[in-house]
């Protein structure tokens, strides 16, 4: 590897992702009526095998350490509650539970998705040319890489 000093770097992705992500979260509350924890709750099912069907404890492990699992549990229940999700038993494993996205909650999830993309976009992708969002995303994506990597 090198012996480039990583704090420079690392302290502008925190005060990037800082300031985007309370101008992307204030416009998901105001504009889609959603709150950010159960937007990446519902990202998170939409983007799994087999799409909007997750195991809970999958959902824990992706949510760590945003949510403690007493907090994600009130997060499900309160997902729940608002008719967005199902918790269904897992038919592979009885002491588990799938957490399944309802019509609603794919809905809620379509038009929230709307809003959360535009304000990325003008929050962020705006400030970067497509070789330098490029250039981002695959640094971002060998570190992901190298660090799952080193702990296997």
């Amino acid at each position: 590897m090198t012996d480039a000093d990583p704090i420079g770097a690392w302290s502008a992705l925190v005060a990037v992702y800082q300031s985007v992500l309370h101008d992307v979260v204030g416009r998901l509350g105001d504009e889609a009526g959603i709150d950010s924890g159960v937007f990446s709750a519902l990202a998170y099912l939409e983007r799994s095998e087999p799409a909007h069907r997750i195991r809970l404890s999958e959902l824990q492990r992706l949510m760590h350490p945003r949510y403690s699992q007493p907090g994600l549990s009130r997060l499900v229940q309160r997902m729940e509650t608002d008719g967005i999700v199902e918790r269904r038993a897992d038919p592979d494993d009885g002491r588990a539970a799938i957490l399944v996205t309802t019509a609603r909650g794919r809905r809620a999830y379509e038009r929230a998705n709307r809003v959360y993309e535009a304000a990325v976009h003008e929050h962020f992708g705006r400030h970067l040319d497509t070789r330098d969002g490029a250039r981002l995303e695959a640094m971002l994506g060998r570190v992901m890489t190298q660090r799952d990597a080193a702990r296997r």
